[in-house]
């Protein structure tokens, strides 16, 4: 007896089985890779903050947290001197305004209410440094009239040459102006420091200590770091 005939179409099955493979093979090798977040990973953003702005890294508390635990109890700073440069150890001053900074044995650092600290030579303590932390949003121009205020105790306001600001990081400082006498020079520089703004003011009397004593202070203001938000005034 003749072999049953093939059901019409199944002799077609198996090479359209085969197509489909193929075409499904050709579409994968063609296909546009997988956006992030597709398998599972989610693509690194900056974080918005309650305006809907993406948060700056160097200011998120969890940086600046960071940023203070990292700080040794002491540090090495270069200061120089007549043209001398040598390495001189400085213990860690925390402020409670949100900075921390490092102080050198010559100078004594202390809080002053209730938005300051200031710091003053041991040997002469009317050579001062007095670090502020100001509002970010307060005004430049008052910031300037303000400053050339204090200054007038001293002398004429006038700018401050950027290559005459000894601590590198106050370079580009927002303002930087001083004032000079026979008796006296004083510095006032307002700068951002880990995106916070800060006004550091330096008196120096014309004494045979300003050699030593300056360039202890600029060394010190160049370790000046931003620790934590700005406390309530």
């Amino acid at each position: 007896m003749p072999a049953n005939p093939p059901m019409p179409g199944a002799a077609r099955a198996l090479p359209l089985t085969v197509t489909c493979l193929l075409a499904a093979l050709l579409a994968a090798c063609g296909s546009e890779p997988a956006p992030p977040g597709s398998t599972g990973e989610s693509p690194t953003v900056p974080t918005p903050d309650a305006t809907g702005e993406p948060t700056q890294p160097a200011t998120s508390p969890d940086v600046l947290e960071a940023a203070s635990q990292d700080l040794a109890p002491t540090r090495a700073l270069e200061v120089t001197v007549e043209g001398h440069t040598d390495l001189r150890e400085a213990a860690l001053f925390e402020s409670p305004q949100g900075y921390a900074m490092y102080v050198l044995p010559q100078m004594t650092m202390t809080p002053e209410e209730p938005c300051c600290d200031i710091a003053w030579a041991r040997a002469d303590d009317e050579f001062t440094l007095r670090i502020e932390r100001l509002d970010p949003d307060q005004d430049l121009a008052v910031l300037r009239e303000n400053m050339a205020l204090a200054l007038s105790a001293v002398g004429e306001a006038e700018e401050l040459p950027r290559d005459q600001i000894w601590a590198p990081q106050f370079r580009d400082a927002e303002l930087a102006m001083r004032a000079q006498s026979e008796a006296a020079s004083r510095y006032m520089l307002v700068a951002q420091i880990d995106g916070a703004r800060y006004r550091a003011t330096l008196h120096l009397p014309h004494r045979e200590a300003m050699e030593g004593i300056a360039p202890t202070m600029w060394a010190m203001l160049d370790s000046l770091r931003t620790t934590g938000p700005r406390p309530p005034v």
